[in-house]
């Protein structure tokens, strides 16, 4: 009998290892939008020129690597979100004492995740030593806010029976309609769309003895990235031409909880409104981050009711 599984019910478990690629718990459970994790096994032909009988086919392969991760995305919610938003940025602290203030800065990336990645109805797989390449927080009008995430893994256990998530309390999602109005340059603005790209420039290592990875590590300079778009404003226009800089910020909130983004340091690298019709003209517009030795190009702060940093 085949297996037939139905996506519903998808769900992505985590923990954080002390030890990378050594699998531990998964303390934190959301539900998935999509996910892809998997692994990619690059079997080769052997180089020599061998062949079979007839002296045209290859006579046997070898494993050139064994990879694991993909692309996982989850709703980005005002709780339980803290572990995934850590292990992005690299650094938390909390202050206050109900509701707690959970501050995000880009840092030294944590140690590395187990992640298990419940398949709907059927199977789970889980995924150790998993470090996040890349992050984006996206949101347009009319929707909900998501974190789409590129992981990179050491490897995965064979499939097994799915565990029941355990969600924990509070599931607030960030929604279009929280948002406050996008400052920058001592201006406030009304946004169509945000997307906020977290770039860790992490690469595989693949060594002698061994077809899955070492540890990633960045191999490059890590880059944040935040395109919008708004209806056409010359002023942003200007400040492209003038290279102006400056923090650019927006802040989502509702009751008591809210989530606080804050590109340090922001210039514009790209403005762009053509007009196509005789409708309103909508501009696009894309700011890099930038560190000026103090603030490091990026910070996050959510408030919620959740003393801890990564369980919130």
């Amino acid at each position: 009998m085949a297996s037939i599984y139905s996506g519903r019910g998808a769900a992505l478990g985590i923990g954080e290892e002390s030890t990378w690629g050594t699998a531990v718990s998964r303390v934190n459970w959301r539900p998935a939008i999509s996910s892809n994790l998997l692994r990619t096994i690059e079997r080769v032909p052997r180089p020599n020129l061998q062949t079979g009988a007839a002296g045209v086919m290859r006579r046997s392969h070898f494993t050139a690597a064994d990879n694991a991760g993909g692309t996982c995305s989850i709703e980005l919610t005002y709780e339980n979100c803290g572990m995934w938003v850590k292990h992005l940025m690299g650094a938390a602290a909390t202050t206050g004492s109900g509701p707690y203030t959970h501050t995000y800065t880009l840092g030294t990336l944590p140690t590395g995740l187990t992640v298990e990645n419940v398949r709907g109805t059927g199977t789970s797989e889980v995924f150790e030593g998993c470090r996040i390449n890349t992050g984006t927080f996206s949101v347009s009008a009319g929707g909900v806010m998501s974190l789409e995430m590129d992981i990179i893994a050491e490897t995965s256990a064979a499939r097994g029976s799915a565990p029941t998530p355990s969600y924990g309390a509070g599931d607030t999602p960030v929604l279009h309609s929280h948002s406050g109005q996008f400052g920058f340059n001592s201006a406030s603005y009304d946004l169509v769309d945000m997307s906020l790209t977290v770039n860790n420039a992490l690469a595989r290592r693949q060594l002698l003895g061994s077809a899955v990875t070492k540890q990633p590590l960045r191999n490059d300079f890590q880059s944040i990235e935040l395109s919008v778009t708004v209806e056409v404003e010359d002023a942003l226009y200007a400040a492209f031409l003038a290279d102006t800089q400056g923090d650019a910020t927006i802040s989502f909130a509702t009751g008591s909880v809210s989530a606080g983004f804050t590109v340090h340091n922001a210039y514009l690298t790209g403005a762009s409104d053509p007009v196509t019709s005789a409708g309103i003209v909508t501009q696009s517009l894309t700011f890099v981050g930038e560190s000026d030795g103090s603030d490091e190009g990026l910070a996050i702060a959510i408030v919620n009711a959740n003393s801890s940093a990564t369980g919130g």
